[in-house]
């Protein structure tokens, strides 16, 4: 059998696949799988073909989702298997998949991953979605493809980058009544004699969270952003490139925990990532080597941040309130290096080798003020670094004309140091350093027994190394007089992970199923030391179980659909074992779509529903124990949207959410929207 991944004898094919729309099993139209191209595996590859859980949305998806403000919104409500942190406000989202939490999932732009070592929550989504030409997410690990930390899953987005035409232009614009936000965005962009180009910029800006319960205060944001790219094809088989991104964010965090919503707030005047990044890739250089892929890039990201938390004291007969704000100023500067070669060894084996390499070098300081005393209790500086070698090989084999095997390994070596100088406060100097090294493995296998039809089973290990700031970075943010310890002792975090799944898809009717299970060792959480104190630790084991489908119909010019996640978590800690994980087990969305043409414009619409279980989190306190709970909550929704003009150049899409007003929450912190309403208008030239 001739592999799909030959370049020799398929660069035809995929030449035609990608100049074609990629289409998600989300997008408005059917598609058969075998006909969608992705990348998750490393290589250009069908859908059928990969041997993992793999979703795509594509630049249509995003130009007609009049209601999600943020990718992380998209995500949610089309993705199974996905949940969006938001920290308590918007325009700052992280993704946690299958369960896992945000730091257990790999950010990537353009395959090289975004960092972040100072936070207590995970690596955030910094990027305007009008730079967004697609996004591939991986559920399940992917640490022998990806690297560290990729134990939940990987998310890849891939910006635009030419156009079709020497000159091309689009503007977009668009209004969510939810916060009385507002985006506009603009870009051009062309190909000609083998230059291809792009300069976009967008703008979004958004009042507090209007919510069934009032007005969330402390939920407004603001951005603003910029990207550049500009490659040069040489020939057909040599492309040299440069790009380069800027986000700009002001955010604002808030908790309905508190009576008086000025008692605690979080604000981030500056969130600025910054990214530059050049790149080669050649084509079949000799008979086996069929593709050389070599990246650098340098990112900046310069964060201000201040947690203030109001309280009282009794001092005899007398309540004296006070207040105590937590500032961080941090700078983290990662540099990055990659080369990947692919390789065509005989008709049915398909190599992929590589190396990659980061340092993140942290420059940062913390500091309290405490209004009792009129002054900064404590000021630390911290200069810490992080470097991460890995070496990775990953093979292809057919082994029949419908079976393949997938089996790869990856070694990551991780360097960390910190210096930390106490310019005020009791504590002293320290200095610590730390090292670990780490193979993974993985072995998979893709049959089609019929066509239409692809079956797949995998096994892989995950692995995460601790973060600057669980080794080292003692804190106090998001506590209420409390603190947070570091610890320079904790291991890394491991997982091995089974999985068994189907896709079938005839054109008309289209179902992904996944059934998964995680076992996973020495999770890193904290634990209480005393009432105010926890501290790092690992102490945490975590057992998975759950399914996934991904369903659609289409019945003329109706699509009934679906997505559904259960999901059983069991945690076991400081001697505790609950599966009261604060997942909720059952999550779906399911709908109706409708597409017809009318006198050249293309007509949508989709009523559906987005439906989750209650939830318990259990605080894993051995002694008189909280716990948590949230109701489930049901959604009702209706979008509508036309394509017309030339071209179908133009493009509006409206949509009415919440439609009965349902008062839920994802986390402690802040009501979801209430009954809004969104719109978006697209044009292209």
């Amino acid at each position: 059998m001739t592999k799909s991944l030959s370049f020799k004898k398929t660069s035809l094919a995929l030449a035609v696949a990608l100049s074609l729309p990629v289409i998600s099993s989300q997008a408005t139209e059917s598609y058969k799988a075998q006909d969608v191209v992705v990348t998750a595996s490393r290589v250009e590859q069908q859908l059928a073909d990969v041997n993992m859980s793999v979703s795509v949305i594509t630049s249509e998806d995003i130009e007609k989702s009049s209601g999600a403000q943020t990718i992380a919104d998209l995500l949610e409500s089309n993705v199974p298997g996905i949940r969006v942190n938001n920290d308590g406000g918007q325009g700052i989202d992280r993704i946690k998949i299958r369960g896992e939490d945000a730091f257990r999932t790999v950010v990537m732009v353009d395959g090289q991953r975004i960092s972040e070592q100072k936070s207590m929550s995970g690596v955030p989504l910094l990027i305007d979605p009008s730079q967004v030409e697609r996004i591939e997410v991986i559920r399940g690990p992917a640490s022998v493809l990806y690297g560290s930390d990729a134990i939940g899953g990987a998310i890849n987005i891939i910006t635009k980058k030419g156009g079709k035409k020497p000159l091309e232009a689009s503007v977009s614009t668009g209004f969510n009544c939810s916060s009385n936000g507002k985006e506009a965005s603009f870009s051009i962009s062309g190909s000609h004699e083998g230059w291809n180009y792009r300069l976009g910029a967008g703008i979004q800006d958004h009042d507090d969270l209007d919510t069934p319960v009032g007005e969330m205060p402390h939920t407004d944001f603001s951005a603003k952003s910029a990207d550049f790219f500009l490659s040069y094809d040489i020939d057909a088989n040599k492309t040299i490139g440069i790009s380069a991104s800027h986000y700009d964010l002001d955010f604002s965090s808030g908790s309905i925990t508190y009576a008086n919503p000025d008692d605690f707030w979080v604000e981030v005047p500056e969130w600025k990532r910054t990214r530059g990044a050049i790149f080669g890739e050649f084509k079949n250089l000799t008979d086996n080597l069929v593709r050389v892929r070599i990246d650098v890039g340098h990112e900046q990201n310069n964060k201000l941040m201040t947690n203030h938390v109001a309280d009282s004291m009794s001092m005899g007969p007398i309540v004296v309130p006070y207040y105590v704000e937590n500032n961080a100023d941090n700078k983290l500067n990662t540099t990055s290096a990659s080369i990947q070669t692919d390789w065509q060894l005989g008709e049915n084996h398909y190599l992929i080798t590589g190396y990659e390499f980061s340092l993140d070098d942290l420059d940062a300081n913390s500091s309290t003020y405490l209004s009792l005393m009129n002054d900064t209790m404590s000021s630390k500086d911290f200069d810490g670094k992080m470097t991460r070698h890995s070496v990775f090989a990953t093979m292809d084999s057919s082994i029949l004309d419908t079976l393949s095997l997938n089996y790869g390994l990856r070694y990551t070596w991780f360097d960390s140091e910190m210096d930390i100088k106490v310019k005020k406060g009791s504590s002293q100097d320290s200095s610590n350093d730390g090292s670990d090294g780490k193979v993974v493995f993985n072995l998979g296998a893709t049959w089609k027994p019929i066509e239409n039809l692809s079956l797949r089973a995998n096994w892989s290990q995950g692995y995460r190394y601790p973060l600057l700031q669980e080794l080292y970075v003692d804190t106090s943010m998001g506590m209420s007089g409390g603190s947070t310890l570091a610890n320079p002792d904790l291991k890394p975090e491991t997982s091995n992970n089974f999985e068994i799944g189907s896709r079938y898809s005839n054109g008309s009717l289209t179902l992904d199923a996944a059934l998964f299970y995680s076992d996973a060792d020495d999770y890193i959480t904290t634990i209480p030391i005393t009432d105010e104190i926890s501290q790092y630790t690992n102490v945490g084991k975590a057992k998975t179980i759950g399914f996934e489908l991904d369903g659609s119909v289409k019945l003329g010019n109706f699509e009934p659909y679906t997505t559904l996640t259960l999901l059983r978590r069991e945690y076991q800690e400081n001697g505790i074992k609950t599966t009261k994980s604060g997942t909720p087990k059952v999550t779906a969305r399911y709908g109706v779509r409708y597409n017809t043409s009318y006198d050249g414009a293309n007509l949508r619409a989709d009523v559906y529903a987005i439906s989750q279980s209650a939830t318990e989190s259990h605080d894993m306190v051995a002694e008189k124990p909280t716990i948590t709970s949230y109701g489930g909550a049901t959604t009702f929704n209706i979008t509508a949207g036309a394509s017309f003009g030339p071209q179908n150049a133009y493009s509006l899409d409206a949509g009415f959410y919440n439609i009965t007003d349902k008062k839920y929450q994802n986390n402690g912190s802040i009501y979801e929207p209430g009954r809004h309403f969104a719109v978006k208008l697209n044009a292209k030239f």
